[in-house]
């Protein structure tokens, strides 16, 4: 199997020129003020929908849409197994330290007068590994790497490969344990659960690439030994592995004068062979755009005209994939080894899609709790589809069928969206770096 290893990364920086400015002021704008259909948070500045409140997730900054005091239906406890969750917080604590004599919670709920009355009842309970006394009654628990069965008293192996991020990559799971390892083209790292691409050849360095008004610069991650080449406001940038070769969008004054550039990195340090290559569609209002490597062809999207086309790798043949319930594309990413595009569109109904490389098949991964969907990355060993919205201030991931959504980082985006840049842009700059770390 063909493996994209992450070489090099990309960061495109683009200043508030007028083209931008009318993006922005179509950039959806945070409420000061909240409808009847929504929540007010306690800090009285967020709103969130009526339809997030006790639903098990946080919504809110201050957690305050899952508070015991408005959520009085039964809590479902975010603990690993073997553990008592601390009430109104998200500190866990193992089984074994409830009753100790030592207060662990902050409200003392896992010590207290219960510890002497309910222990007896811990005697008689028939736990098959250990039994540890709660306010509610006695609770078995098991050994680690086990968890309790379903009838509330045995020990069964606990899976811990069906948890997101146990692993890096591949993940067994074994009798009572677990392993993680790398595929091909990856080295393990000394916590036995993260993987690292091999830097091959050891004479190349991995490379940042950063897009500006003014030109594509290259660095080594430590900064060292940049170089570049003048463009113009690049709105769109991607490469190939294969062959070392940068392809943008390079803007001109006007639409007939905007164009598809690519140049090769020569022994990693500088550009050469930059060409032009003459798409027969309008590429002035590209947003985004990505490159299959299997077959070179390009894909773009067009936030304007609010479609998705692609192009023949010499750029003489252009085709429409999408153009129906596409209000306003935004990011793109293809994983050519499976056959699939993925694309975002934060227009009437904000959305995670998926489809074929020919665009048949579509299939919404994500239609709930996204409000405007921008950067967007893919972990083509495991299959994940990660996703920023610079509106809601998370980076989130799902599988490729839509399941199994975490949410990855949240609330650090709002710092970067008070800044000078749009939204969007931290959005896909944040996104680029969490996939990366």
């Amino acid at each position: 199997m063909f493996l994209r290893p992450p070489a090099l990364l990309r960061v495109r920086l683009h200043p508030l020129s007028p083209t931008l400015a009318r993006r922005a002021r179509r950039q959806p704008q945070r409420p000061k003020t909240c409808s009847p259909r929504q929540f007010v948070c306690k800090d009285q500045v967020t709103c969130i929908s009526k339809g997030w409140r006790c639903d098990g997730e946080k919504d809110c900054p201050d957690g305050s849409d899952e508070s015991p005091d408005i959520c009085h239906h039964a809590h479902v406890s975010q603990c690993p197994p073997n553990e008592f969750e601390c009430r109104g917080t998200d500190v866990c604590i193992t089984l074994s330290k409830l009753c100790d004599g030592v207060s662990d919670c902050s409200d003392g709920r896992d010590e207290g007068a219960h510890c002497r009355a309910l222990r007896p009842n811990c005697t008689s309970f028939g736990c098959h590994y250990n039994c540890a006394v709660t306010v509610d009654g006695p609770k078995c628990y098991c050994k680690n790497g086990y968890e309790v069965a379903e009838d509330s008293k045995t020990c069964k192996d606990h899976n811990e490969c069906a948890l997101y991020g146990t692993c890096s990559q591949t993940c067994t799971n074994t009798e009572g344990s677990y392993a993680c390892s790398c595929v091909e083209g990856y080295l393990s790292q000394p916590d036995n659960r993260s993987c690292k691409a091999k830097n091959v050849p050891v004479d190349r360095p991995a490379l940042l690439l950063v897009a500006n008004a003014q030109s594509i610069q290259a660095m080594q991650l430590n900064g060292l030994q940049p170089f570049s080449t003048p463009t113009k406001q690049t709105t769109a940038m991607d490469f190939i592995y294969a062959n070392e070769t940068v392809c943008w969008i390079h803007v001109g004054d006007v639409p007939a004068n905007t164009q598809l550039k690519c140049a090769k990195i020569f022994n990693g340090k500088s550009f050469t062979d930059e060409r032009v290559i003459n798409i027969s569609f309008i590429l002035h209002n590209v947003e985004q755009m990505a490159i299959d490597w299997l077959t070179g062809n390009f894909y773009f999207v067009d936030d304007m005209d609010d479609r998705i086309f692609v192009c023949s790798q010499d750029g003489s043949t252009c085709v429409t994939l999408l153009d129906q319930e596409l209000y306003d594309p935004k990011s793109i990413a293809l994983d050519p080894n499976s056959g699939k595009v993925f694309f975002t569109d934060y227009g009437q109904i904000p959305k995670v899609e998926r489809c074929d490389m020919d665009g048949q098949n579509r299939t919404k991964l994500v239609d709930s709790k996204i409000v405007f969907p921008y950067g967007i990355a893919l972990d083509l060993v495991t299959r994940l589809v990660y996703w920023a919205d610079a509106y809601l201030d998370y980076i989130e991931v799902v599988d490729y069928e839509g399941k199994n959504r975490h949410t990855i980082i949240k609330g650090l985006l709002v710092s970067f969206c008070r800044s000078t840049w749009p939204c969007w842009v931290s959005a896909a700059i944040v996104l680029e770096r969490v996939l990366r770390v």
